[in-house]
């Protein structure tokens, strides 16, 4: 179950990672510094990547304790629903900020 709670913060810190590489994107975009922009953009969307393969890892886990163990306990469960919930929408800002 810790396994499940390492991915949860392993998550965040890939959107973390994402969120400030995109902000720092789009701030060399208004200065007109396509390079910087560009590769800003790219290490953003690298880390968004790796977040979106962890919360595959996590949900596949998830469905495997699910076929072992019939009474997951509910406090767990709703942790990994708060943090699904967290990711679907970071990610989806991020996604938002990457079509700017």
């Amino acid at each position: 179950m810790n396994k499940i709670k390492r991915y949860a913060e392993e998550i965040d810190e890939e959107l973390d990672g994402a969120k400030k590489y995109i902000e720092k994107a789009l701030d060399y975009k208004v200065r007109g510094d396509s390079q910087r922009y560009t590769k800003y953009k790219e290490m953003s969307a690298q880390e968004l990547a790796h977040a979106n393969a962890l919360h595959e890892f996590a949900v596949q886990d998830i469905e495997e304790l699910e076929k072992v163990f019939q009474d997951i306990p509910q406090k767990m469960v709703d942790e990994w629903e708060h943090s699904h919930n967290l990711f679907v929408e970071k990610a989806a800002w991020i996604r938002q900020m990457h079509s700017m």
